[in-house]
């Protein structure tokens, strides 16, 4: 990790803005979804599976490079494996405002999910290289809040562009040039070679499995996006059960709570310094309170105070870096990360597959039995944090030894 002295503290703020700014786009893939029924429109000859795909393809795309990108680090370096996600990703964003081909569409897509899976990893890595403590707390919380603002902003902007066409639409991916300038002008002064520290020194050289901490919290990761993604997928139907009025502000309920959820993970360094390893025990308690509260809501009020209470819940996941960049030698974080981000991907993909097989298994199909267990879900997850608070001893582990 970078001793402290070995840059200025002016030479830090342009550090950290280069590396937020990346965050800006890791989740903008489905920013030109409005964009899905017009395409199908110009492409009447295509199913709407394949229509469709344009906006499932970069996810596959990111999954996959999301397990290469180390080893594309282990030959380029960190940096220039960045500047090449970025600049693979640019050119798959913007090219199908430039072609009716929908087969070139279809690469160009998982082009540019591809070059985002090269660089989503370092997102946090990149935070837990240069910083430590409670900066690094602070900056995974900034992190995640960025992340989510990122996405909003380029589904509204792509939103505007598409009162051009569709095509137009896609220009949003225009925002990867200055963030690439960005990060070069922020980390040009970066030494890439951890400074070597008497623990990493230490360390025996036999293989030893990841940390119960870090192993436990990728596990954690796995069943929330399972639960969390319920929230989107059943939110309506669970409205419409409940028969609230005002059920199109379901939509507006769901951005907000959004945007509140960047808004409380900015505070993340506080809440941690606060709460301790019991952070995401409390918030998940929350979450589950929550989750009850809008199975039982009597109006559409009710029910978006409990959708802002589940979201404190997403604090989770900068929480659970924190711990795999302070239980993991710095070596390996990218490669640990990456399983973290690989677990929060197949979480929210299989979500509809396992709730829909739960409820089933229990004979509790109705929308409001399902997010009563995904409460229970939580309730798992709480009582492993819990666990994990009361049994924190931990050595680092290095890249060699995984």
């Amino acid at each position: 990790m970078l001793s402290e002295n070995s840059m200025s503290i002016k030479s830090r703020l342009p550090l950290k803005i280069g590396i937020l700014s990346l965050s800006l786009v890791v989740q903008a893939a489905g920013a030109v979804a409005a964009a899905v029924p017009f395409i199908m429109n110009d492409f009447s000859d295509r199913t709407t599976a394949q229509v469709q795909s344009i906006l499932t393809l970069p996810s596959m795309a990111i999954l996959i490079f999301i397990l290469l990108s180390s080893w594309f680090i282990k030959a380029l370096g960190k940096k220039r494996t960045v500047c090449l996600g970025l600049m693979i990703a640019l050119v798959g964003g913007i090219l199908p405002a430039f072609t009716m081909n929908f087969g070139l569409i279809l690469f160009a897509r998982i082009l540019f999910g591809a070059g985002l899976g090269l660089f989503n990893s370092m997102t946090v890595s990149l935070i837990g290289d240069n910083f430590t403590g409670a900066e690094q707390k602070n900056l995974l919380g900034i992190q995640s809040a960025v992340m989510t603002l990122g996405n909003s902003l380029a589904t509204f902007a792509a939103g505007l562009l598409l009162t051009i066409s569709w095509q137009a639409s896609f220009l949003v991916y225009l925002v990867i040039l200055p963030i690439l300038f960005l990060f070069l002008f922020g980390y040009r002064n970066v030494n890439e070679n951890p400074v070597e520290t008497t623990q990493s020194s230490t360390i025996d050289t036999k293989r030893r499995k990841l940390p119960l901490s870090v192993t436990l919290g990728i596990l954690t990761l796995f069943l929330f996006f399972i639960s969390l993604m319920v929230v989107i997928t059943s939110s309506a139907l669970l409205i419409q059960e409940l028969a609230l009025t005002n059920q199109g502000f379901l939509s507006t309920a769901l951005a907000i709570a959004g945007i509140f959820s960047s808004l409380v993970a900015l505070a993340f360094g506080q809440i941690t310094k606060l709460l301790k390893r019991f952070t995401p025990v409390v918030v998940i308690s929350f979450a589950m309170v929550g989750f009850f509260t809008i199975t039982l809501a009597p109006t559409m009020t009710v029910f978006f105070i409990g959708l802002l209470v589940v979201y404190l819940a997403n604090l989770v996941v900068p929480y659970v870096y924190s711990v795999i960049l302070s239980d993991v030698d710095p070596e390996a974080n990218n490669l640990v990360v990456s399983l973290a981000m690989v677990a929060c991907n197949l979480g929210a993909f299989s979500s509809p597959y396992v709730i829909n097989f739960i409820s089933q298994l229990f004979g509790m199909t109705t929308a409001v039995m399902q997010v009563r267990i995904v409460a229970g879900i939580m309730a798992i997850i709480a009582l492993i944090f819990l666990f994990l608070a009361f049994n924190k001893t931990t050595t680092p582990i290095s890249k060699e030894e995984l």
